[in-house]
């Protein structure tokens, strides 16, 4: 409800290497992929520092996944919605905290 800095942290772990796309508003403010991409930030080159690539399997399975911690200034009233478009079977958290 409160305007004003909020932390949001999420972590998506799969087989197949995720994309997670977070709306204000039905509005995108950032789209995130595993693999080195950054899908939503076209003129910035493509590349984002903050998104993991994939090595390979770990004989214990799937222990990396696609995480995040980013700072947002939110307004009043703002409504927070996820896409994410990955594995059916995955496990994964989605964090808002106000500053």
């Amino acid at each position: 409800m409160a305007p004003g800095l909020y932390q949001i942290t999420f972590g998506f772990y799969a087989k197949k290497l995720p994309v997670v796309r977070v709306y204000v508003n039905s509005e995108m403010i950032f789209c995130i992929q595993s693999g080195g991409k950054d899908v939503g930030k076209e003129n910035s080159g493509g590349l984002n520092k903050n998104v993991i690539t994939s090595v390979g399997k770990h004989s214990a399975g799937n222990i990396s996944g696609l995480t995040l911690n980013e700072f947002v200034a939110l307004p009043a009233r703002a409504r927070i919605s996820l896409c994410y478009e990955g594995d059916a079977i995955g496990e994964g958290f989605f964090s808002l905290r106000k500053l």
